[in-house]
């Protein structure tokens, strides 16, 4: 039961109190079980949800929190875990409730064990008229999805979403090479392989011989960066270059920037903004952890940061949904909703046309999300453009593999999770006119 009261623990800070899951973990041993008790019970929270109501006839939120706690993590064991026996997670379910909401012990049995009674096929709940339940997404949120790509397209996007991309690193050339890096990374116990379109990018399997990532000897050594592949093109795309004036304009925890400083040989000039003061120091930790010298920190709010300078790249990797990434992130299926999307987008709006300003005429400006929602990607470039006609799309195919060329339309890529093997994300490079 010690594995399950931590788990019991950290769901209830991350369902009743607003936690972050990376963040509820910080300072506890949690082995595999617990990680994938978490975040499974976490993704598959709207499924766990439609099944109490439809076993019980009780809406969750009427249920008292410790309780909704335990039978969402019951019920992720019984339908989703493939270890855990149904009668395991019925009797350490009722446990759990005999140590936190005791008076709730026959309620939780008995929900469990109408669970556990379920046919193969309502047990499938990708066979249900409730496509929401399926693909455990809020009605709103899977509209948004089916809006952006069509219903015929959105159901494979959404089944992708309910799994993590795989672990994606980069390389820090200025330390190592790829070559040189897998095998140290071999050495310490790491599985690795290569990646799917990413040059300087391998995929990393933690393995029960090897360290955390943390504390692994090449990462303390600055040899690679935890980095999704679809956020290595965004750099990329920059083409950033010797001696050029570079502003990252929402660079937290400092991937691109330092990607960015790589590809310039060290030899950029590279000021790294983001509007928190904790992040920023994550910035300026990075750089020093991966050996970079040109990257410069600094604590503001792009929709308002002046600078007296003309930048003659802006990279503008914007806070937005997060709806590309909810596969390794499952707290975004708790919290988004259609009105914070709203907020958002209006903010991404802010910070596009005040940065745009800090462009030099025919500078770049790239902007970048890691969301899969059109109106925040490819319909908020397009009325970026509208405002602003001294701006225009400029192709970056040249860079792109061969099976990601056709993705790229008019100065825009966007990268699907059922179809790239990655996390979602949409780049857009576009030029300021000289005239």
């Amino acid at each position: 039961m010690e594995d399950r009261e931590l788990i019991y623990s950290i769901l209830f800070d991350c369902f009743e109190n607003k936690a972050f899951s990376n963040l509820a973990f910080s300072g506890k041993n949690a082995d595999d079980f617990v990680r994938a008790s978490v975040y499974g019970t976490l993704t598959y929270a709207y499924s766990e949800d439609y099944i109490i109501k439809s076993v019980s006839g009780r809406d969750p939120s009427s249920l008292d929190p410790q309780v909704r706690t335990i039978l969402r993590f019951g019920i992720w064991q019984i339908l989703y875990s493939e270890k855990v026996p149904d009668y395991a997670a019925v009797n350490t379910s009722v446990e759990l409730a005999a140590a936190h909401a005791p008076r709730a012990k026959s309620l939780v049995n008995a929900v469990l064990h109408k669970v556990c009674d379920l046919t193969p096929e309502q047990r499938d709940l990708g066979s249900s008229k409730n496509v929401e339940a399926a693909y455990s997404l809020k009605p709103e949120i899977y509209g948004v999805i089916k809006k952006s790509y069509g219903k015929d397209r959105a159901p494979s996007i959404a089944r992708a979403l309910l799994s993590p991309s795989p672990l994606a690193i980069r390389v820090n050339t200025l330390k190592t090479d790829k070559k040189s890096l897998a095998s140290e990374l071999e050495a310490e116990g790491f599985g690795v392989s290569e990646a799917s379109f990413a040059d300087d990018a391998l995929i990393l399997k933690p393995t029960s011989s090897s360290p955390s990532i943390e504390k692994s000897e090449t990462f303390t050594d600055g040899k690679f960066m935890v980095q999704g592949e679809a956020a290595q093109l965004a750099s990329l795309a920059a083409q950033p270059a010797p001696g050029m004036k570079i502003l990252d304009c929402c660079a937290a925890p400092g991937g691109k920037s330092a990607h960015m400083a790589a590809l310039s040989g060290d030899k950029a000039d590279i000021l790294a903004l983001d509007i928190n003061a904790s992040r920023t120091e994550l910035i300026r930790q990075n750089a020093q952890r991966l050996g970079v010298k040109c990257i410069r920190t600094g604590v503001a709010d792009s929709s308002v940061y002046d600078d007296d300078k003309d930048f003659d790249l802006v990279l503008c990797d914007a806070p937005c949904s997060g709806l590309g990434i909810m596969g390794g992130k499952p707290d975004i299926r708790l919290t988004i909703t259609y009105e914070r999307i709203a907020e958002i987008t209006l903010k991404q709006e802010q910070i596009l046309d005040n940065v745009s300003r800090l462009v030099k005429k025919g500078g770049v400006l790239v902007y970048s999300t890691c969301t899969i929602n059109r109106g925040e990607n490819e319909e908020q470039v397009m009325k970026f453009m509208e405002r602003h006609p001294d701006f225009e799309p400029e192709a970056f195919d040249n860079i792109l593999p061969d099976r990601l060329k056709s993705s790229h339309v008019n100065g825009m890529l966007t990268l699907l999770p059922d179809e790239d093997g990655c996390e979602g994300f949409f780049i857009s490079r576009l030029r300021r006119k000289n005239g």
